[in-house]
């Protein structure tokens, strides 16, 4: 999968996402698709939508999986990285639901990225 095709398959599996993106931005960025998908993703945890939020997480680890080096670096940089802002949006209990249904793949570059930052 390469960078345009990311926006795509996001709006195919969540179509209310055009919400959250300018649209001719995530058209050209694959950075700023997965930025869109985040905000989403955050939007799901504030409406404490956790059935949503495993699906953006299964949609990220799909793209991971399926993409080319740009669109994997975009995945670990912008989706996974902010990680942590989405546990600061939800309680314990929330985020340990979220955790315990994150795919492996997502997961493993997460705590890569916690160990490396000495968090």
């Amino acid at each position: 999968m390469n960078t345009f095709e990311v926006p795509a398959l996001i709006e195919d599996e969540l179509p209310a996402i055009k919400n959250e993106w300018k649209y001719e931005q995530a058209l050209n960025n694959v950075n700023a698709a997965m930025l869109g998908l985040v905000r989403y993703t955050k939007r799901m945890i504030s409406m404490h939508d956790l059935p949503a939020v495993v699906k953006c997480m299964r949609l990220a680890d799909k793209i991971y999986e399926k993409g080319n080096e740009l669109v994997k670096n975009a995945v670990e940089n912008v989706f996974v990285f902010a990680f942590s802002g989405m546990r600061n949006g939800c309680n314990k209990v929330e985020w340990k639901v979220i955790q315990a249904r994150m795919p492996m793949g997502l997961y493993s570059i997460y705590v890569k990225q916690i160990y490396r930052s000495g968090i």
